[in-house]
Order: structure tokens, then C-alpha cells, then sequence
């Protein structure tokens, strides 16, 4: 693919249309199924009521069929709750249940089994329509909270930042920094298997605009089709793997069986189409599509004044979700997302404009991504379950520099692939108390990566080129074993498990321990304890990196990076609209990979580098607490407070410890909303909306930047011999968003928005970086204002 080249999707555009205009009115109800959370088993006769978002506010009861199914009918547009009660489980309280005009809501609700003696023995705020929770350490990421709260972009890795532990480490991006960990060490998974990342612009925020390997601009997939969206920021159980520093577990919702449904939304970030309903007359609801289409550029906000660095950037996406049901309980589906995305830089003309050495050049990236694959889970007998997966996914990035008037003196191109192939097996068990689940995933993973340059570095010296590539391809298998158990009267549960890495590089064996218990001494009041041994795969570049340079180091396996963590966590929940946490951690990591040249560890580096080999180890300590105050929307209004505390520290070879590059120190949100609703007639009601973010983090932690090694290399060098002791102002960010909803009876519901992300134009710094044209060591800084204006219509 050659960088920068554009695409374009007008027969996608063409059909989304002919879809809209075979819209089906029909009235708005919420209805789904009441399951048991250890056996998926339908539940007969729980009493379900649903509350509105009113205080005081009588609730509408029924109960579930045979089947387990539900439907409440003809209900207003606003957000609801709903408590499932039924002899024998759980109490639960399922909050934020936003109901739109001409839009279904289905739902699945599991109970947990109880013979508590405990009164009133509740789960409170449970997330609707997904499965349980993981007792600790888990951040459940909602679609409508991606359309609620500011300057989110649709985006679930970026609504992740505003809940404790989670750090952005850059305005234009969403690369996490979790609990001081390195941004490279958080895996994306999709329908429970590990993808390539699915992100456009993965380059966007990177110092030397190389690919990041765990991050970019934005979420290749919009927020229209997520259901299940977690990140797991640390000691999560057997079944995730080849993950030290977080595990982002995203899955697609199915769509509408019943009916069809459409969303259109326009902005100056883009255009965002989808269509979901029933596959076909034949399959008597219960096959279902779900497509969705988008197209943005940031033209118009540069028309506005918005810079980016004078780049041009766009992207475009399409995603698909079919799903079915089959006889007892099967369920099968097939997916598939593509994007490309690109940012193109033009040299300037003027001479009177350059003002750095990269206005000399034109820089052309691009990106091009697909993910394609199914599942399948089947019910065996009254006690058993089987459940497969399969999906191929490859990302390939092309990053193109260089001054057409001078092309002897620089011109570089640079080529990386990455594919995946990733199977997953998973067979449960229900027994009694307890659930067994024993099963594997196998990766075969591969990476090539093409580099040439051409280099002057003055005008008596002569060129020199350095052309070098790198092709890498592997195994990646992990079985796994884990055991749940709940104590009759409900205030104990386990879960301990086991999980084998092995990959075919390393050709090591290392089997993994982990394990959690959860204590209720009271209905509101819950203490969870775990720890654990994690293990992930050096970066893929970097595993046979060292082979180009083996006539000088040698031949070097790099070892698995190893990570042991512990938590814990006290949560005090008094009722379904307030839940407080505080939660202490503690993680080694060891073996990680040393820059041989430079003597610099690779965990303060995210991005994909290869000009050098890497050998040696280095280890990182991370210990803080995370405090969190949530209010759930109802009354109107909500809010989201927390504050993280920790400290970072890496050290080379048992050598001095000293502060990594994401030691920011501490970390703190504070999250605001609310609605005010005015029903106009009984089918005409509108909503007017504003909400507020504030983010305060500590500022960014550098190295000295080697001012005679950048002169000669006529680039940065870093020296972190001390580590990155710089420790710059802190970072503050303001972000507002004011929407104003209209629904109009059971048809349809539009929404015009504004949402300025850094409304108050705080400059914050970013990093700093030698500039071979002026011969300083200049200031980069962060975004400014970013307004998005957009208008979404649901029919």
C-alpha cells in the first residue's frame, strides 16, 4: 500500500441510504431474557421493576416467562433502573437503562445463586446486559457512557482515562498508561481474542512518529457496536494471557432481532452510519445484522483554526456483526472490521515559514487494518458448555519522508506488518457451587518490518544508506484451567486458576498461578483479596531483531517478560446510586529488554523501534492506591470522582533504581452530568444536557536529551543513565459537552451536541525534542481546543 493514498466508499454510502428509507415505526419497549449466571439456564418468575430516573417514582413489575424473557412496553424516553429479585439469587439492581425514542432495548440479565442469610443481600450498579463482573480490577466501559460524558469521540479506550489508574498519554490519542505500566503492555482483545491494534493513526502522539504498539488515534470500530467492554487493569484471572500491564476486552452487541433500526450522525470530526435488524423472514428472530460505516476528517476543524501539527489526517471504517441463535441455547456469530487511516505533511514552500527541520519535508503515513472471524458456543447437557473462536486480523503501516529537492540528503521509507491468527477454545462445567473452566489459546503471530534510508549528513560527507528489514513469525499457546466456587450463604467466593505461556521462540514452559477471594461481612461492605503471575511475549519486533546483528552479540532468545501482582480492594455500595472503592497494588515486572547501544529499557519506549538489537534485562516496580466515588445517573444527575496515587521505578541489570518515563505521580478525574427533562405531550419529550470532565495529573517525566550525540546523529538522544528525573508542571485539562435531545413518541430521537475537549486552551507540555534546523532543543506541547459540533438521529 503506498503511504498516504486515499480511498473512498461511495457504494457504502449508497446503500446505507437505500437501508434508511425502509425504516419500521414502532413503539419503544425494553425486553431481554433473565439468565442464571453459573449455567446461562433461563429463569422462570423473577419479578423484575423498573423505575424511572425520578426519585419517588412508582415502579412498572412483571415477571419472566418460562423462557425467562421480559418486555416492558410503551416507556418513555429517559434512563431507567431495574431490580431483578428471584428466590434463591441475588438481589440486583441494574442501573443507567437509557431508553430513546425509536430505538429497542434488549437485554440479558444474569442472577447469582445465593442461600444467603445476609438481609437484603444486593449487587448494586451492575452494568446491564453484560456478563458478571471480575471481582477486582475490572473498569466496565458502557456504549451510552461513550455518548454521554465530554469529549469521549465514541471512544471506549478513551473513556477508560476517566476512571482511576488510567492515564492518557497524549490528547490525540488513547494509549493508556495503567498504574505506571508502559502503554506496550496493554493487549486488545476482540470476542475473546487477541487482535493486532485496532486503532487508526497509530503513529498519532509518538515522538518518532513510528507506529505504537498498544494505541493510536482512535477506536477502529465505532461505540455503536460494542455491548461487553472492559479493561482490565490488573490481577484479572486465568483466561487472559500474554499481558502484564492491562487487558482492554471489547465484544460486539448483536443487533435488533426484531425489528429495524437506524442511526445517522454528522459532525466535524465525521459521518457515523449504522443499520441493525433481522436477517431474513426465515430465521423468525433469531438471526440479526449489525453494520456500521464511518468517514471522518479533521478538514473542518482546521478550517476553524484547530491546529494538528499542520497535518492532514482522515480515516474511514466498516464493521459488521452477524448473529444467530440456534437450538438449546446456541449461539454463532461472524464478524469483521476494516479502516484506513492517514495524516500527510507538506513541506513548506515558503522558505519565510519553515520554522523547524521538519518543514523541509513531506511526511506521508498510513494505515490499512482488517479483523475478520466467528464464534460459536453450544450448550452440552444440563451442566456443560462449549465455546470456540476463530478470527485472522493484520495491520500494516507505511511511513514515507523526504524533500524532493534534495533527495540524496534524506529520504527514508519505512514498512511494518503485523497478523494474527488467534484460536480459542473454552469448555465449563457447572458443579454444584462451583464452575470449572478448562481451556486454550493458540496465536500464530507475524511481523516483518522494512526499512531504507538514504543519509547526508553535511555537504562534504557522503551518502551512506542503511537498508535493514526484519520478518518474524511464532507460535503463542496458552492453556488454562480456573476454578470459581460461592459459599452457600454468599459471603465467600474464590477463584483460583492456572495458565502454561509458551511460544516458539523461547521454547520455555512457564506455568502461572492466580487466584482471588471475596469477603461480604454485610450487604453494602465487600473486601476482595488477589494475586498473581502474568507472563507476555517481548514486543514482536524484537524477537529476532538481534539476528541482523548476530555476527556482533550474538544470538539472544529474548525471555518472557514476568510480572507478579497483588490487590487489595474494600467497596462500600449503601444503595443503587452510590458505590465507593479503595484499592492498594503492588507489581514486579522483570525481564524486560535492554537497547544494547543506548543501555535503555524498553518499558519506557511504546513505540515500534528496530534500529537496534536488544539484549540484557531490566525490572520495574509499581505500588500506589486508587480511591473512587461514583454516582450513577438518576435524578438527573451523576458524577465520577477518583484519584490514584503510585510511584514507577525501573533498574537495569540490579543497578540503581531510578524514576520510569511514566512515574507521573499521581492522577485524578472528577466527572459531572446532568439532564433536565421536559415532556412537551405524551409522545414529544425533550432534554437538555451539559456535562463537565476535569483531569489533573502530574507532568511528564523525562530524560536529558544528549545535546552533542543529537548534533552528530542530527536527531534526538536521549541519555538515561539517570532515568527520567525531569519532572515537569503538571498536567490540567478541561473538557465540557452541552446536547440538547428530542424524542419524538416511539419513531425516532435526535440529538444536537457540542463537546470542547480543553476548553480553557491550557498548554500543557508534551515532551521536548533537539531540532537539527535551529540547533535548540524545543518545546512540543499538547493539543488546544478541540470543539466537535454533531447531530445524531435514531429511527
Amino acid at each position: 500500500m503506498k503511504a498516504g493514498k486515499q480511498y473512498t466508499m461511495k457504494p457504502l454510502y449508497t446503500a446505507f441510504l437505500l437501508l434508511f428509507s425502509t425504516v419500521l415505526i414502532q413503539a419503544q419497549s425494553l425486553r431481554g431474557v433473565v439468565r442464571a449466571a453459573d449455567n446461562n439456564e433461563p429463569l422462570t418468575g423473577a419479578t423484575l421493576s423498573l423505575y424511572a430516573g425520578k426519585a419517588g417514582a412508582t415502579p412498572v413489575t412483571l415477571a419472566s416467562n418460562p423462557d425467562g424473557a421480559f418486555e416492558f412496553e410503551n416507556l418513555r424516553p429517559g434512563y431507567y433502573r431495574c431490580e431483578v429479585a428471584l428466590q434463591g439469587f441475588e438481589t440486583t439492581y441494574f442501573n443507567e437503562i437509557l431508553m430513546a425514542a425509536g430505538k429497542e432495548q434488549v437485554l440479558e440479565f444474569s442472577l447469582r445463586r445465593t442461600a444467603s442469610t445476609l438481609p437484603e443481600v444486593t449487587i448494586a450498579a451492575t452494568v446491564p446486559g453484560r456478563r458478571m463482573m471480575q471481582p477486582l480490577s475490572e473498569i466496565p466501559l458502557t456504549r451510552d457512557q461513550t455518548l454521554r460524558l465530554p469529549a469521549m469521540y465514541f471512544d471506549p479506550a478513551r473513556l477508560a482515562a476517566a476512571y482511576p489508574g488510567v492515564a492518557q498519554t497524549d490528547d490525540g490519542t488513547n494509549n493508556m498508561s495503567i498504574r505506571g505500566n508502559s502503554p506496550a503492555y496493554v493487549r486488545w482483545r476482540l470476542e475473546g481474542l487477541d487482535i493486532v491494534n485496532p486503532n487508526h493513526l497509530p503513529n498519532a502522539g509518538t515522538f518518532t512518529d513510528a507506529p505504537a504498539s498498544g494505541g493510536g488515534g482512535v477506536l477502529m470500530f465505532s461505540a455503536q457496536m460494542i455491548d461487553n467492554a472492559s479493561l482490565l487493569t490488573g490481577a484479572f484471572p486465568a483466561g487472559y494471557g500474554d499481558a502484564v500491564g492491562g487487558v482492554m476486552d471489547m465484544n460486539l452487541r448483536a443487533g435488533n432481532k426484531r425489528r429495524h433500526e437506524f442511526t445517522a450522525q454528522t459532525g466535524l470530526i465525521g459521518l457515523d452510519l449504522a443499520a441493525e435488524g433481522p436477517l431474513g423472514k426465515k430465521t423468525n428472530g433469531k438471526s440479526s445484522y449489525l453494520f456500521n460505516y464511518r468517514y471522518s476528517t479533521v478538514g473542518l476543524l482546521g478550517q476553524l483554526g484547530v491546529s494538528f501539527g499542520d497535518e492532514q489526517i482522515n480515516f474511514q471504517d466498516l464493521s459488521f456483526h452477524i448473529h444467530s441463535s440456534g437450538k438449546k441455547g446456541a449461539q454463532y456469530s461472524l464478524f469483521g472490521l476494516g479502516g484506513i487511516s492517514a495524516n500527510q505533511f507538506s513541506r513548506k514552500e515558503d522558505p519565510t515559514e519553515v520554522k523547524y527541520d521538519k518543514d523541509f519535508y513531506n511526511i506521508d503515513f498510513s494505515s490499512a487494518t482488517g479483523v475478520a472471524g466467528g464464534s460459536a458456543k453450544w450448550r452440552l447437557g444440563q451442566k456443560a458448555w462449549l465455546k470456540t473462536a476463530l478470527a485472522y486480523s493484520r495491520q500494516e503501516n507505511d511511513w514515507l519522508k523526504d524533500n524532493p529537492f534534495y533527495a540524496d540528503t534524506f529520504h527514508s521509507y519505512d514498512r511494518r506488518v503485523e497478523e494474527r491468527i488467534a484460536g480459542s477454545v473454552e469448555f465449563r462445567i457447572n458443579h454444584r457451587k462451583s464452575q470449572w473452566y478448562f481451556g486454550t489459546q493458540a496465536t500464530r503471530i507475524f511481523f516483518r518490518g522494512d526499512v531504507f534510508q538514504v543519509v547526508r549528513l553535511d555537504s562534504f560527507s557522503g551518502a551512506f544508506y542503511y537498508p535493514y528489514n526484519t520478518s518474524n513469525v511464532y507460535w503463542n499457546i496458552q492453556p488454562y484451567a480456573r476454578w470459581e466456587w460461592t459459599s452457600p450463604n454468599g459471603r465467600f467466593s474464590t477463584q483460583l486458576g492456572s495458565q502454561i505461556h509458551y511460544n516458539t521462540v523461547y521454547q520455555k514452559v512457564e506455568p502461572t498461578l492466580r487466584g482471588a477471594i471475596s469477603y461480604r461481612p454485610a450487604a453494602a461492605h465487600k473486601l476482595v483479596l488477589s494475586a498473581g503471575v502474568y507472563k507476555q511475549d517481548a514486543p514482536v519486533y524484537a524477537q529476532f531483531v538481534t539476528g541482523r546483528f548476530s555476527e556482533f552479540f550474538g544470538e539472544y532468545r529474548p525471555p518472557y517478560v514476568t510480572s507478579n501482582q497483588a490487590g487489595l480492594r474494600y467497596i462500600y455500595a449503601p444503595n443503587s446510586q452510590w458505590r465507593f472503592s479503595v484499592e492498594g497494588f503492588l507489581q514486579q515486572t522483570s525481564d524486560i529488554l535492554v537497547n544494547s547501544p543506548l543501555y535503555a529499557s524498553l518499558y519506557n519506549n511504546p513505540e515500534i523501534i528496530q534500529e537496534f538489537p536488544f539484549e540484557g534485562s531490566s525490572e520495574v516496580q509499581n505500588a500506589g492506591v486508587e480511591l473512587s466515588a461514583e454516582r450513577f445517573l438518576q435524578n438527573g444527575w451523576f458524577m465520577l470522582a477518583n484519584a490514584t496515587f503510585f510511584d514507577s521505578k525501573y533498574r537495569i541489570q540490579n543497578g540503581e533504581w531510578l524514576d520510569s518515563r511514566w512515574d507521573i505521580g499521581h492522577l485524578s478525574n472528577l466527572t459531572f452530568g446532568k439532564e433536565w427533562i421536559r415532556e412537551k405531550s405524551a409522545t414529544l419529550t425533550r432534554t437538555v444536557g451539559v456535562g463537565a470532565r476535569a483531569v489533573w495529573t502530574g507532568g511528564p517525566r523525562e530524560a536529558d536529551v544528549n545535546l552533542g550525540a543529537s548534533v552528530f546523529n542530527n536527531r534526538t538522544i536521549w541519555d538515561e543513565t539517570q532515568g527520567f528525573y525531569r519532572d515537569y508542571p503538571d498536567y490540567f485539562r478541561f473538557d465540557i459537552r452541552v446536547y440538547w435531545k428530542k424524542s419524538l413518541g416511539g419513531r425516532r430521537n435526535s440529538t444536537f451536541a457540542l463537546d470542547i475537549q480543553n476548553v480553557t486552551g491550557q498548554q500543557n507540555l508534551a515532551y521536548h525534542f533537539y531540532d537539527p534546523y535551529t540547533g535548540n532543543i524545543e518545546n512540543k506541547y499538547q493539543l488546544g481546543p478541540i470543539p466537535n459540533f454533531s447531530w445524531k438521529v435514531e429511527f
